[in-house]
């Protein structure tokens, strides 16, 4: 894919380029310059499989980033929008935007906004569509023991498809790119009923610890159900979930387990919102900047 190079004076004159991997360690402080927990692996993840700009000085440094990841024909999801202090009242942020938008076409577009860029946001005509809680913490005994809940197993290689399957079902877009790589990466939980994956909960390093996510479920019985074996497998060790299904049982059992709100960030969508297409929810995000 061709991308344009821009070079705007916002303030002092920056170059707006393609991302690539030789970008990475610079990008890795960008996000510590923004009190992000993203380690270089967490970066590396996300850029294989997708695509950003950087915004650099006239000598390289990186001041700001910002990515995309498509989905299909008709719908993609931003995030990692970064910039730093110096540019944030200068444009740079929308400028990235723009070129996202341009690459993106008539995509449908998802994003998680800080309150440090809702505002950007919403003039750039995204519109909120809920909440997302960040739950984390140093993860506890629980405080009784998770029933046996019917077809609980451990998530296979062989069971990539179902999962990317059931993930488009309740994510509202095919994932299955982003599925394989987190996969790669994870230890796994799922329901099985009647032979057919009906939820599932992926668990991998992130930042200072592990998250938990993607969670689906069709209820939040189910999603504690397939929680509670990475609380038990990651006892005392930092764990984080982020979740817009916060009332019920589910948020009570992220609470009970250590996991309290830290923040909140605001979903946001740019034309037509995909709904689920299936008993399935997302109960748990990837990432922020996945979904």
């Amino acid at each position: 894919m061709a991308y344009r190079t821009a070079k705007r004076r916002l303030g002092y004159e920056i170059d707006i380029r393609a991302m690539a991997d030789a970008d990475l360690d610079q990008l890795h402080q960008l996000s510590i310059s923004v009190g992000w927990p993203h380690r270089p692996e967490d970066w590396r993840l996300v850029m294989s499989v997708g695509q950003g700009f950087v915004a650099c000085d006239t000598i390289g440094r990186a001041l700001g980033s910002a990515m995309w990841w498509t989905f299909g024909e008709s719908f993609a999801t931003v995030g990692m929008v970064i910039t730093s202090p110096r540019l944030q009242a200068q444009g740079a942020g929308r400028e990235l935007m723009e070129m996202i938008f341009a690459q993106c076409g008539d995509r449908d577009l998802r994003l998680s906004a800080t309150k440090a860029g809702y505002r950007l946001y919403r003039s750039l005509g995204f519109e909120p569509i809920g909440r997302i809680f960040q739950h984390q913490g140093r993860s506890v005994a629980l405080l009784a023991a998770a029933p046996d809940f019917p077809g609980l197993r451990s998530v296979t290689a062989a069971d990539l498809g179902a999962l990317s399957r059931l993930d488009a079902s309740a994510y509202g877009a095919d994932r299955s790119r982003v599925i394989a790589a987190l996969l790669a990466h994870s230890v796994g939980t799922a329901v099985e009923r009647d032979g057919e994956i009906v939820g599932f909960a992926l668990c991998r390093p992130f930042g200072r610890g592990h998250v938990v996510g993607p969670i689906v479920a069709e209820d939040d019985d189910m999603a504690v159900a397939l929680v509670a074996p990475h609380v038990d497998a990651h006892q005392g060790g930092f764990l984080r979930a982020d979740t817009a299904l916060e009332q019920g049982r589910f948020g009570a059992f992220l609470e009970s387990c250590g996991m309290t709100i830290f923040d909140s960030v605001t979903p946001m969508i740019r034309g037509r919102h995909h709904p689920p297409s299936g008993a399935a929810r997302t109960f748990g995000l990837a990432t922020q900047a996945l979904g």
